[in-house]
């Protein structure tokens, strides 16, 4: 009897301690609420992931340029971003290897646009929103430990309360109200900006630098066509349109290179700012770097139009449970 309640006792304690660990986890993270939305992407994917054809994974271009509330009104397709400011193609295979571990795609987008970064970048403040969102498991982990600068511990990202415990000087009570939300401040993690700011070039026109293909992004490109290949799906090489000169045609060379190996599609939609009706003295908020709210209409609306032409995606449009989703999506 003594020996059964010190089992009980023990178990109880290893219980309050976890509970304890979590909750103060959940207090000390920063939240994204009101400021740096994106961070709050990779965790609001979990809740729709049974509901996701189409997993759409890069930087800032791709949470700035494609709606996926568009490209359900169009086409039926029904999508997610997982992307967050300055994701490397690293962490972007990650993301996409924890999507097919919660649900299998129709479709992959991979977007290129951070592929012009070299094997050395580390933005831990970035890396912190992309990773921390994530749910435990090996990705997540694997995730954390090709994204870590030198001076970065795993056990911080496991534990992210060793990280942030410092922040108990700035804490408010939205970090205790928010520490067990889970409503949505992102769409799908598509985040709108209605702000307009011209660019200032009437023509783009790319940067002359030789600039290649990293070993590092060269491997994370070829490990996410494999992955999703290996798992019968579809897999698609894109660059978001941007009007911005830092893109060179020598990295253009490469990805195509890769893609025609692969026998899959490489799409650089800056060559079809025309077709798609993009104006960059209204559709950017900083002048040419992002597209704003009204660009992200016009790229969606065109980008679900070719991927319903060139691949077999469901349209979920008939489907009541979809239905019923979409609806609670698009009545926020």
């Amino acid at each position: 009897m003594k020996k059964t309640v010190k089992v009980i006792t023990v178990i109880l304690k290893v219980v309050l301690i976890v509970f304890l660990v979590v909750t103060l986890n959940r207090i000390f993270m920063p939240k994204y609420i009101n400021e740096n939305r994106d961070g709050r992407i990779s965790a609001e994917y979990y809740p729709f992931s049974n509901y996701t054809d189409v997993i759409f994974a890069g930087s800032s271009t791709v949470y700035s340029d494609i709606s996926p509330a568009v490209l359900w009104e169009k086409e039926g397709i029904s999508s997610y971003v997982r992307a967050n400011a300055s994701q490397p193609v690293w962490i972007s295979y990650y993301m996409i290897e924890d999507a097919i571990r919660c649900h299998k795609p129709e479709l992959v987008c991979l977007d290129m646009t951070f592929a012009k970064y070299d094997d050395d970048f580390v933005e831990e403040p970035s890396t912190r929103k992309s990773v921390d969102g994530m749910r435990m498991s090996p990705s997540k982990i694997k995730c954390a430990l090709a994204s870590m600068g030198e001076d970065e511990k795993l056990m911080e990202y496991i534990i992210p309360l060793f990280r942030f415990h410092t922040r108990w000087k700035e804490l408010t009570w939205d970090d205790i109200r928010y520490a067990w939300y889970f409503g949505a401040v992102t769409q799908n993690g598509f985040i709108d900006d209605k702000n307009i700011k011209a660019a200032e070039d009437a023509d783009l026109v790319y940067s002359e630098d030789e600039r290649r293909l990293s070993p590092k992004n060269v491997l994370y490109i070829e490990k996410t066509i494999k992955l999703c290949q290996d798992n019968g799906i579809g897999i698609m090489l894109m660059k978001t349109p941007a009007h911005s000169s830092n893109w060179t045609d020598s990295l253009d060379e490469d990805i195509r290179a890769i893609a025609d190996r692969y026998g899959i599609k490489y799409i650089n939609f800056d060559m079809y700012n025309d077709d798609i009706g993009l104006d960059y003295s209204t559709d950017t908020p900083d002048e040419g770097s992002h597209l704003n709210t009204s660009g992200a209409i016009k790229f969606s609306g065109y980008l679900a139009h070719e991927l319903k032409k060139d691949y077999e995606i469901t349209d979920r449009r008939n489907d009541p449970g979809y239905v019923r989703r979409w609806e609670k999506i698009l009545n926020r």
